[in-house]
């Protein structure tokens, strides 16, 4: 009827004029909407976001807990590691377990980030304050309280297990753990971005940690992976960057003593020493002979430093600078998906 054709003719004006003062606002009305300018919002809403932070005291004491209890837990069934060959594959899983705990912590940024966006929701309807503000504050308070709690966890990691010494090992064990760290968080937060609520959350987050964990190259080396996963999506784990640089990092240079239930033993020919007889092949392989100058019972161990362990999974410890690099891009993909979603997220609450 024609009564319905003006009816439906009205309600598309309506939605037009809808859509064209929403793009105004969203780009450049934004300063004649909001009576203060976008830094001024900026460094509002972020020191209330900082002050919720601190007085959130059950989630503040939850994420030190979790740093607290895994760094023990891993430490203790790791305890003061030597330098034996099995050790060298003890090491690398000790390692693995940092990069799985930041599974854990992807989980348990996600429901405060989709309640700080529920209020965030209610608050941009009053034109309080832009989707610029609440991104920068949402992302960027999280990061002192977790750099504190990781730094507990580096404390109680790291010299209960028994890691390398030397003070440029710890640094670059420190500071690659808080970066990855903000990783875990940037991505909990990236993934919680675009889902409804928490439930959904958790019913991706597999999807983004489970098979880059797989193949990182500790669960199944890079030369033994399918050519599928071996051509791109090893690639794309930022678990393999973290861990390579972690293993390199302490591996490298590291002397391995074998223990003598560790030791391969053979028989040389008669006459010659084990030296004489497996020597110039020890040389041009791995390892070392135990008593070389034996004429029976050779004792071999495959390895006779950590770099010889680490080069069977395809790494290498020049990449140690590069990984750490890589992590900051992976950080940053993170951190602009994010923001991308919560201005989409403003522009559908329209």
């Amino acid at each position: 009827s024609k009564e319905r054709q003006s009816v439906l003719s009205e309600i598309g004006r309506i939605n037009d004029l809808k859509h064209q003062a929403g793009s105004d606002h969203g780009e450049a009305g934004d300063d004649k909407v909001f009576a203060r300018s976008h830094l001024y919002q900026i460094k509002l809403v972020t020191q209330r976001m900082l002050l919720m932070q601190w007085r959130n005291l059950e989630y503040q004491t939850t994420r030190v807990a979790l740093q607290v209890i895994c760094a023990l837990a891993v430490g203790f069934s790791y305890f003061n590691l030597s330098s034996g060959s099995a050790d060298m594959q003890n090491r690398v899983m000790a390692c693995f377990f940092t990069a799985v705990l930041g599974i854990l912590v992807i989980n348990s940024c996600q429901p405060e980030f989709l309640r700080q966006r529920q209020y965030y929701g209610r608050e941009t309807s009053t034109n309080q304050y832009g989707w610029r503000a609440f991104a920068v504050a949402i992302i960027f308070t999280e990061w002192p309280f977790a750099i504190v709690a990781n730094t507990l966890f580096v404390v109680c990691f790291y010299w209960t297990v028994g890691l390398n010494s030397l003070s440029d090992r710890i640094g670059y064990f420190y500071i690659s753990y808080i970066v990855f760290g903000l990783f875990s968080l940037s991505l909990g937060q990236a993934i919680a971005s675009f889902v409804p609520n928490d439930i959904i959350a958790a019913m991706v987050n597999p999807i983004f940690t489970a098979f880059t964990t797989l193949v990182c190259g500790v669960t199944i080396p890079y030369s033994q992976m399918p050519k599928f996963f071996s051509a791109w999506l090893y690639w794309l784990s930022p678990y393999m960057y973290f861990i390579e640089g972690l293993i390199t990092n302490d591996l490298h240079g590291s002397k391995v003593q074998c223990h003598p239930e560790e030791l391969y033993t053979f028989e040389p020919p008669s006459n010659m020493t084990c030296s004489e007889y497996a020597g110039q092949w020890v040389q041009n392989a791995m390892g070392y002979i135990n008593n070389p100058d034996d004429g029976s019972a050779c004792k071999y161990c495959p390895y006779s430093v950590g770099d010889e362990f680490y080069r069977t999974l395809s790494w290498s410890f020049a990449h140690r600078w590069r990984n750490f690099g890589i992590l900051f891009g992976f950080i940053a993909f993170n951190i602009a998906f994010t923001m991308l979603m919560i201005r989409i997220y403003k522009v559908n609450k329209r």
